[in-house]
């Protein structure tokens, strides 16, 4: 399986950068496809996303494509092999559906010689059907993984010294290393490494068993990717404890000769803000530099700017879809250009939330104060570009409205398709920040959204107004 990560590009006074993965199944046949970071994986189930189809995906991918190529001038750096986003695909959710062994034999039970010999050939057969069917990876970066970020948290279920427990569509089971690897034969660009994760505030004791046993699971992992030709990203662990994280970054960093990239596992299940700040900026201390790094479960955009200047060069779309699912559609600027006047810009949601529930990101489309808005989920006559997602283009917040109340699936699809389309959009402003030398502006200005987003504006003032508007200049 093809895969390479490039770094192209520096920030001078941060550790942010800008770099490529390109991956594929046959260089030679063409079918590789370039994915710019810093970058976004989309969530899925069972392999494909759940809400959207692979048509309505391109959809998504191709508006932005062409606003970018024809709007802003990247010309340079987008051609039909560019994509914006990649997947994520757990591996939980193909158990048993391939038939990769996770049916346990015991060694003391009647025949169990006999009966593993058949359950390895029916396991065979069962798996070179579930191969032919699926297919190889489609042309965009597909990441293996074990932890569902949509669902973990806090009730995680706990780990034992010969695999996990996942989540699969027939309920709950086991999985070792090996069982765990072996999904990915073929069916990925590049998996995740097997990792004993769990909530943030275990004890110490239990986050070195953790790490401990997560290194150990990685020569597991090693030897199966090598055997499978599949890339391996190393997690690293280890709790809230300093100390603990570092050292499991060291020893996941030895096998760097056998990584294609690492994994920040072990965030967002608990930790404070200020605890995870410090932790990610140990680990990444310790990890080498010419390697791409994954942070899953970023939920604000604080966070992501924060991340990206400590280094890290991909997340995943967790937030969106989490978003989406609440009946909510993301409204916040993505350029400072956006927003002329700081006070009109907040206006909305600092409206009472019984009225609208709408915050600085996004705005809630149950409420019935849009039983009658016919505008899309974005109109602002401030904005420099209004969005082109299929959402916002051919709907308005009305019919969605509409669509929440009557339960209809549509009203998801369409949500998803827009807070997609913003995140990604996001995600292209970025790297074009980077890349123009403008990140220090873009990301003040984000950072200065976000904190008069968490007080409810008083009294709007034309000094106040000047003053805010103003600070994004110097």
């Amino acid at each position: 399986m093809k895969f390479q990560f490039t770094v192209n590009f520096k920030d001078r006074r941060t550790n942010a950068r800008l770099g490529e993965v390109l991956c594929g199944a046959d260089e030679v046949d063409g079918d590789v496809s370039t994915l710019p970071t810093p970058a976004v994986l989309v969530p899925t189930s069972k392999g494909e996303h759940a809400v959207l189809t692979l048509d309505l995906l391109a959809n998504v991918e191709k508006r932005l494509l062409s606003v970018l190529f024809y709007k802003r001038g990247e010309k340079l750096t987008i051609d039909e092999t560019t994509r914006l986003f990649g997947t994520v695909v757990i591996g939980g959710h193909f158990v048993e559906k391939s038939g990769r062994g996770l049916k346990r034999i015991r060694d003391e039970e009647d025949g169990a010689k006999e009966k593993a010999g058949e359950d390895a050939e029916e396991e065979r057969a069962r798996a070179a059907h579930a191969h032919a069917e699926k297919g190889p990876p489609s042309q965009r970066l597909t990441v293996g993984h074990y932890r569902d970020s949509m669902y973990f948290g806090l009730n995680s279920q706990s780990r034992a010294a010969t695999g996990i427990v996942c989540d699969t569509p027939f309920g709950q089971k086991s999985m070792t290393p090996e069982e765990y690897s072996r999904i990915w034969s073929g069916d990925a660009h590049v998996a995740i490494a097997l990792a004993d994760e769990h909530v943030g505030w275990e004890s110490m004791k239990k986050s070195k068993t953790a790490a401990i046993r997560t290194c150990e699971w990685l020569d597991v992992c090693v030897r199966e990717s090598k055997a499978n030709d599949i890339p391996l990203w190393g997690v690293v662990l280890g709790g809230e404890f300093k100390d603990v994280r570092a050292e499991c970054s060291k020893k996941v960093a030895e096998r760097d000769e056998d990584l294609a990239g690492y994994v920040l596992g072990g965030f967002y299940a608990g930790e404070t803000p200020s605890k995870r700040s410090e932790l990610i900026e140990c680990v990444i201390e310790h990890l080498p530099a010419q390697k791409p790094r994954y942070l899953p479960g970023v939920t604000t955009l604080e966070d992501i700017i924060d991340n990206i200047e400590r280094g890290v060069d991909v997340f995943d779309a967790t937030w969106a879809s989490e978003t989406a699912s609440r009946g909510r559609a993301f409204v916040f600027p993505i350029r400072s250009e956006d927003v002329l006047d700081w006070d009109e810009e907040t206006d909305e949601w600092n409206q009472p939330c019984a009225t609208t529930g709408a915050d600085a990101y996004s705005i809630n489309i149950w409420s019935t104060a849009y039983k009658r808005d016919f505008s899309p989920f974005i109109d602002k006559t401030t904005r420099g570009d209004v969005c082109a997602c299929p959402a916002c283009t051919e709907h308005t917040r009305a019919y969605v409205h509409h669509l929440l109340q009557a339960h209809e699936m549509t009203s998801q699809v369409l949500l998803e398709a827009h807070n997609l389309y913003h995140l990604v959009s996001f995600f292209a402003e970025a790297r074009r920040a980077l890349r123009d030398g403008t990140w220090a502006r873009f990301a003040t200005f984000h950072r200065r959204y976000a904190a008069s987003s968490r007080f409810v504006k008083t009294a709007a003032t034309p000094a106040t107004s000047a003053k805010n508007n103003q600070a994004l200049e110097k």
